[in-house]
C-alpha cells in the first residue's frame, strides 16, 4: 500500500517543482499527475475505496489540462485566446481542488480502517482547511479578469503563494502516511 502513497507523493512533488529553461519545463506537470494516477490506481486496487477511484478520474482530468498546457504554452503549437486560456486555468484549479479533496477523503477513510484515529482526524482537519482556502482562492481567481491592472499581480502572487503552501502541507500529510507504512513493513 505504501507504493500508492509514494507515487502520489512523488507526483505532487513533481507538480510543485517547476524547472524551466526558457519556455521549456523540464518537469511538466503531466508527469506528476500521471504518477498520481498510478498511485491512486494502486490504492484503489488494494483497498477498493470509491473515493480513490473518483480521484483517479480527476487525475485524468488534470493530465488532460497539463497536456493542453504543454501544447499551448511550452510548445506553442496551438494559439488560443485569453478567455479560453482563462477557462482552462479555472477548470484546472477546480479539478485539482476536487482531486485533493477526494485524496484526503480516501486517506481519512483508509486511516479509519486501520484504526489510526489521530491521522484520520488530522486529515479531516486538513481536508476542511484545504477545501476552504483553495475554494476561496478559486473564487478570487474566477474574478481575476475583472481586477484592475494595477495591483492585480499582487492578488495573483498571493494566490500562488497560498497554493504552494497548501501543496506543501499535502506533501507533509502524504509523507506521514508513507512513514506509517514504512514502520509497519519493518
Amino acid at each position: 500500500m505504501n507504493n500508492g502513497y509514494k507515487y502520489i507523493f512523488s507526483g505532487f512533488l513533481l507538480v510543485l517543482i517547476d524547472i524551466n529553461i526558457g519556455r521549456f519545463d523540464l518537469l511538466p506537470d503531466v508527469l506528476g499527475y500521471y504518477l498520481v494516477f498510478v498511485g491512486l490506481g494502486y490504492l484503489y486496487a488494494k483497498i477498493e475505496l470509491r473515493v480513490f477511484r473518483i480521484a483517479r478520474f480527476l487525475s485524468v482530468s488534470m493530465i488532460c489540462v497539463s497536456i493542453l498546457d504543454v501544447v499551448t504554452g511550452m510548445l506553442g503549437w496551438i494559439q488560443m485566446g485569453d478567455f479560453f486560456n482563462y477557462a482552462v486555468m479555472i477548470f484546472g484549479w477546480l479539478s485539482e481542488l476536487l482531486l485533493v479533496v477526494y485524496i484526503y477523503q480516501g486517506m481519512m477513510a483508509h486511516m479509519t480502517m486501520l484504526e489510526e484515529t489521530t491521522l484520520s482526524h488530522q486529515f479531516g482537519s486538513e481536508l476542511k482547511r484545504y477545501a476552504v482556502i483553495q475554494g476561496l482562492c478559486l473564487l478570487v481567481m474566477s474574478f481575476s479578469l475583472n481586477m484592475p491592472k494595477e495591483g492585480g499581480g499582487v492578488y495573483l502572487f498571493a494566490l500562488m503563494a497560498i497554493s504552494i503552501i497548501m501543496h506543501i502541507r499535502l506533501l507533509m500529510n502524504l509523507s506521514a502516511v508513507k512513514k506509517l507504512f514504512e514502520i509497519e513493513e519493518i
